[in-house]
């Protein structure tokens, strides 16, 4: 599968040395994937950040954000790099439904980066959030899993594909709090094969590409650990 889709890639990718954002050509741009001028326009998360999901908050006076005071969250901890925002919020959208998956390699760069600044790499096993199959079909690739597999690579953890999508549900962006959280009850299980067997007493990184509410990656982190995972990350491209 993994040759596969690295095969199938292959054909996509624009040439080295382009920005996968505006199309510029320059040679300083090498694996990056992106011009200066486009990454500046990438607006970072800055401190102070909710210790549980990185929201932004008014003051170090507070340690969680007021959706992490409210409701309890699956996993340990959810960080990203970037607020979904501006030229991060259009790229994240064409990667997902403009056919770009080669978009992978530039925002799993970014991630790779982050996680190293961060020290956020101590992980036994990486899981990405799953599609619906019905969506699978029509989209062609999850992007979800193209960063997991990324990351896979460059950080030497094994990718486990051990999640699948059992509920179709609304597109979620669409959707309140409370609807998302009431959509995606018990949306998710394990593949039950042997070989997923050994992620459980493990620490396991969940991939997305946006945390909104929440909602999804808390109940794929739930999914796992009912199966007996130990302990559930999150890292998405942004927030």
């Amino acid at each position: 599968m993994k040759e596969y889709v690295e095969s199938f890639l292959e054909l996509l990718y624009p040439e080295k040395n382009t920005c996968f954002i505006c199309n510029t050509y320059n040679e300083s741009i090498n694996d990056k994937y992106i011009c200066i001028d486009c990454e500046r326009k990438f607006i970072k998360l800055e401190p102070p950040l909710c210790a549980k999901c990185s929201k932004p908050i008014a003051s170090t006076d507070h340690i969680f954000c007021r959706d992490c005071c409210t409701y309890d969250r699956s996993f340990e901890v959810s960080k990203s790099p970037y607020s979904y925002k501006g030229l991060v919020k259009d790229s994240i959208y064409n990667f997902k439904y403009y056919n770009k998956p080669y978009f992978y390699k530039l925002f799993g760069k970014c991630l790779i980066d982050y996680m190293k600044e961060n020290n956020y790499t101590d992980f036994d096993y990486i899981v990405s959030v799953p599609l619906h199959p019905s969506k699978l079909r029509i989209r062609g690739y999850n992007q979800a899993e193209l960063l997991g597999r990324y990351l896979s690579e460059k950080l030497s953890i094994p990718y486990k594909d051990v999640l699948k999508r059992t509920k179709k549900t609304p597109k979620q962006s669409q959707q309140s709090k409370s609807s998302r959280r009431k959509n995606l009850k018990n949306a998710f299980s394990v593949k039950k094969l042997p070989r997923n067997e050994n992620i459980k007493n493990s620490r396991v990184l969940l991939i997305d590409d946006v945390y909104t509410t929440g909602s999804t990656v808390d109940e794929c982190s739930k999914t796992l650990l009912n199966f007996g995972v130990a302990k559930v990350y999150v890292i998405t491209i942004a927030r």
